[in-house]
């Protein structure tokens, strides 16, 4: 009789390094291949403006990535983009914090005109500078929207600690709706010397503790 031979168990492996390392690698080359193909999916869903297709796969348990992946794939596009706008600024002399607004499908610095009705030529060629650069309003699309991606995950997450709290369910569907039309509705960042940073960072926390105190919970009746 023959006898088939069995896959390796855990046995196998004990005193054994070759398979050890042999299985390691190949766990960790099938897990950053899963993570490398789900990042692909998410600029994908990016560049088609279809964030809620990827927080739908992170809701079902159908993504190997996470909050915290979004959110050091955020601060990772922002590094480049913020030294990129935060130098120009300073060669044009530019030392206040200013304001970068979605205008028309383009980014758009705002104040570009005086009180006095003239032009503010240093924040002109801060914006000559953005029209010119494909790229970088790009790069600005990316950043915003894998923030709201971000702060909508975030919502979804308080939405679960209504759900605890015995909210009813269309108090927490009207919530959820109403805070996807919030965040996405910012569409903005501020740049300073010191950061660049997205509008829409911090409001789904802020936005949570109004509807909080909206519907009378305090921080005992949910998990905050």
């Amino acid at each position: 009789m023959q006898v088939e031979k069995s896959p390796l168990s855990l046995f196998n492996y004990i005193g054994n390094s070759s398979n050890t390392d042999t299985g390691f690698e190949k766990a960790i080359a099938r897990q950053n291949s899963n993570i490398a193909s789900e990042i692909r999916s998410l600029q994908s869903d990016i560049s088609q403006e279809n964030v809620d297709a990827t927080l739908e796969r992170l809701q079902n348990g159908d993504s190997s990535l996470s909050l915290q992946t979004i959110d050091n794939m955020l601060n990772f596009n922002m590094i480049s983009v913020s030294k990129d706008l935060q130098q120009v600024a300073n060669d044009l002399g530019i030392n206040s914090e200013i304001n970068l607004a979605q205008v028309d499908g383009k980014w758009q610095v705002q104040g570009l005109t005086n009180e006095d009705g003239s032009n503010n030529k240093a924040l002109q060629q801060l914006q000559n500078y953005l029209d010119r650069n494909k790229a970088l309003q790009g790069k600005l699309d990316t950043i915003n929207q894998l923030s709201e991606m971000l702060e909508l995950g975030k919502s979804q997450e308080f939405a679960k600690q209504l759900q605890e709290a015995d909210v009813s369910e269309p108090d927490v569907v009207t919530y959820l709706t109403k805070a996807r039309e919030y965040l996405f509705s910012i569409d903005s960042f501020s740049l300073s010397s010191k950061h660049l940073t997205p509008t829409s960072q911090g409001e789904a926390e802020n936005f949570f503790a109004e509807v909080k105190n909206t519907l009378g919970l305090s921080d005992n009746n949910s998990s905050v």
